[in-house]
C-alpha cells in the first residue's frame, strides 16, 4: 500500500512541473495575442512559435489556429488566403472537438468566424459557440484567464454585431 502510495506521489511530482510549464506558455501565448498589434512580420512570428509546440493541448491548437487566420489576413494570394482560413478553421474545429466546454477556445473561433467575410461561406458556428458562451458565461475565471481578457470577451460578446439586445444583458450583468 506504501508503495502504491508512494509511486502516486512520485508520479504527481514529476507531472506538476509538466502542467506549471504548460500554464506558463499558455499565459505567454494569450498574452502575445491579446496584447500585441500585429503586422505581417509579427502575425508571422506568432504562428512559427506556435506551430514550432511538440506539446499539443487544445488551447495551443487554437491559438495556432488564431495565428494562421492572422497569417492569411495579410497575404495578398487570394488562393493561400482562402486555403490558410480553410486550415486554420479545420484545427480550431479540431480544437474545439477535442475540449468543447473550454470557452477561450469558443471565443476564439466565434471571433475568427465573425471576421471571415460572408461569401467564403465559413460562419458555420457562429451561434453554437456564442450559445457555449452565454450558457457558461459565468465560468469565465480571472484566475485562469488574466482579468483583462476576461474583459476583453466580455467587450465583444456585448457589441451588437456579435449579440442581441437581451443577450448582451446576460453579459452585461456578467461585467458588473
Amino acid at each position: 500500500m506504501k508503495i502504491k502510495a508512494f509511486t502516486l506521489i512520485g508520479f504527481l511530482l514529476v507531472l506538476a512541473p509538466c502542467s506549471a510549464q504548460v500554464r506558463s506558455t499558455i499565459t505567454e501565448i494569450r498574452e502575445e495575442l491579446f496584447y500585441t498589434d500585429f503586422d505581417l512580420d509579427k502575425c508571422n512570428e506568432f504562428y512559427k512559435k506556435l506551430a514550432a509546440f511538440k506539446q499539443e493541448t487544445p488551447n495551443i491548437a487554437a491559438y495556432e489556429a488564431s495565428a494562421m487566420a492572422l497569417v492569411a489576413k495579410h497575404s495578398w494570394n487570394p488562393i493561400t488566403k482562402i486555403s490558410s482560413i480553410r486550415e486554420a478553421m479545420k484545427l480550431m474545429s479540431d480544437a474545439v472537438n477535442k475540449d468543447q466546454t473550454n470557452l477561450e477556445i469558443r471565443f476564439l473561433r466565434l471571433y475568427i468566424e465573425n471576421s471571415l467575410p460572408d461569401y467564403l461561406g465559413m460562419k458555420d458556428n457562429i451561434e453554437e459557440d456564442k450559445k457555449a458562451i452565454l450558457s457558461n458565461i459565468q465560468w469565465l475565471d480571472t484566475s485562469d484567464l488574466n482579468a483583462d481578457i476576461v474583459k476583453y470577451i466580455l467587450n465583444y460578446m456585448s457589441s451588437a454585431v456579435t449579440c442581441t439586445t437581451e443577450e448582451i444583458k446576460i453579459i452585461q450583468a456578467r461585467l458588473l
